[in-house]
């Protein structure tokens, strides 16, 4: 049982650490964040009118075409993190092994977790930052809307994914302390 247990652990800490799944996630916030790029400028130009009705249409075809699938896929991504790290926590419970459990610490990967997920909160800083900083700087400029737009639909899915790899990687790391806390 121990051996079943073990093979277990392993494989679910490798699904819940892997760089793949940091990547895809990276992945699909990049087609979202492009899917609300192609929904502003649909919104902009259906505000024109016009001949712009006909880009309009095509522009906001093209957002559903990105936001959909890549909502459906987060949403998929993060049911089945969650799923994982329910049976970890149930596989872990069954039984210690005080000479095999120190391998499901994982440490490179959290760390590796921890600090790419920095990079899109950085991502989501600056870009957040220098819509601020340009919109308090400009006075002159005709405030549309559009460039608040942009900058939230950029700013929010950088955070949101670099919130949930830094989360991600804590849960792993408050996970191993408290299973291996029955063995000291």
């Amino acid at each position: 049982m121990l051996a079943d247990r073990e093979r277990a652990l392993d494989a679910l800490t490798d699904k819940t650490l892997s760089p793949g799944r940091l990547l895809l996630g990276w992945l699909l916030t990049g087609v979202f964040m492009l899917g609300w790029m192609f929904a502003v400028l649909g919104l902009q130009s259906a505000a024109e009118g016009g001949v712009e009705y006909v880009y309009a249409a095509a522009y906001l075809i093209l957002a559903a075409g990105a936001l959909i699938p890549s909502l459906l896929g987060i949403r998929a991504g993060l049911r089945t993190g969650k799923e994982a790290r329910r049976r970890l926590r149930l596989w872990a419970a069954l039984d210690r092994d005080a000479m095999r459990d120190g391998g499901f610490r994982a440490g490179g990967r959290v760390w590796f977790w921890l600090l790419m997920s920095l990079l899109p909160c950085a991502g989501a800083l600056a870009v957040g930052g220098s819509a601020v900083a340009e919109m308090l700087t400009t006075s002159t400029a005709v405030k549309d809307g559009s460039g608040l737009a942009y900058a939230w639909g950029l700013t929010a899915p950088l955070a949101a994914a670099g919130a949930h790899g830094l989360a991600t990687a804590l849960a792993h790391r408050r996970w191993f302390r408290s299973f291996n806390a029955g063995t000291r």
